[in-house]
């Protein structure tokens, strides 16, 4: 289902894929145009679920293939460019697509689009267009932090992973945040993110992944159910691990930051990337 919220705001309902669609052209809200994206993000579905099983294969299973969609190949890009082997391209579907539909509407006049694909953002401005980002400190609650974006940032991604999302996860992290050039990227870096967080706690829940889903994209992983609450040092611990994997994708360029939540407690890098509602940033 496509309907517009407003003007220039789409919402599209397609199965799998909750998407908001924001456009503004040089004159104002483009709608219709909003509206022709949410259909073209369909049409991104369909190709992808006819290649399903090539998308939740291993990257070590996936030869270079120019006749595959450009959507499964942008997934495949992302998750060998996070440096991450065990990701397949289902780690970065959200991000891909949400990439995809802003580039589609960039190329159609809009001076700034956003495509909010399940928390998995993409973002083009032009020119002197702004925007902000709500970070949450878990998927699904209220914004406690923000991110200022410009067009001279080089931001165009922003994903969150962790747990209670949509995917299986195998850290600790109630929400890992990374922004990147493109938000196929920010998608595949983000999981990254979240699985470095791990700790083994008697209060840490795991299941095999096929046990939970006999169709997931990673059988034979060890994934996270539920996290009881964790004594202080744990939390450190786990936020330490995540924070070390963000500092390695930093150095690499691949990320321009990165926000980590576990139990309420916050690690960042750079530092003050983002910003406290109503304070200012935390390490």
């Amino acid at each position: 289902m496509i309907a517009a919220q407003a003007p220039g705001i789409v919402r599209l309902d397609c199965g799998p894929m909750q998407m908001t669609i924001i456009a503004q052209g040089s004159n104002g809200p483009l709608t219709e145009i909003a509206q022709q994206a949410a259909a073209y993000a369909m049409q991104l579905l369909a190709e992808l679920a006819a290649h399903q099983h090539i998308a939740a294969r291993t990257q070590q299973e996936l030869p270079g293939n120019d006749a595959w969609p450009a959507v499964l190949q942008q997934m495949i890009t992302a998750v060998r460019r996070s440096g991450d082997p065990t990701l397949t391209p289902m780690a970065a579907v959200a991000g891909t697509i949400a990439d995809l539909t802003a580039d589609w509407l960039m190329a159609r006049g809009a001076v700034k689009a956003i495509v909010n694909n399940g928390g998995d953002i993409a973002v083009r401005l032009a020119g002197i267009q702004t925007t902000k980002v709500g970070i949450a400190p878990a998927l699904g609650s209220q914004a406690t932090h923000t991110l200022t974006l410009d067009a001279g940032r080089g931001i165009g991604g922003i994903a969150t992973s962790g747990l209670g999302g949509r995917s299986f996860t195998k850290g600790i992290a109630s929400a890992a945040m990374a922004a990147a050039g493109t938000a196929s990227l920010a998608d595949a870096c983000a999981t990254s993110l979240a699985n470095a967080t791990y700790v083994e706690h008697p209060a840490v829940k795991v299941a095999w992944a096929e046990q939970l889903d006999p169709n997931t994209d990673i059988c034979g992983h060890q994934v996270v159910q539920a996290v009881g609450l964790l004594p202080p040092a744990v939390v450190e611990q786990a936020l330490m691990a995540g924070w070390t994997r963000a500092a390695e994708l930093v150095r690499q360029g691949l990320i321009a930051g990165a926000a980590i939540f576990v139990q309420q407690q916050l690690v960042m890098i750079p530092e003050n990337f983002i910003m406290a509602i109503g304070g200012g940033g935390r390490r």
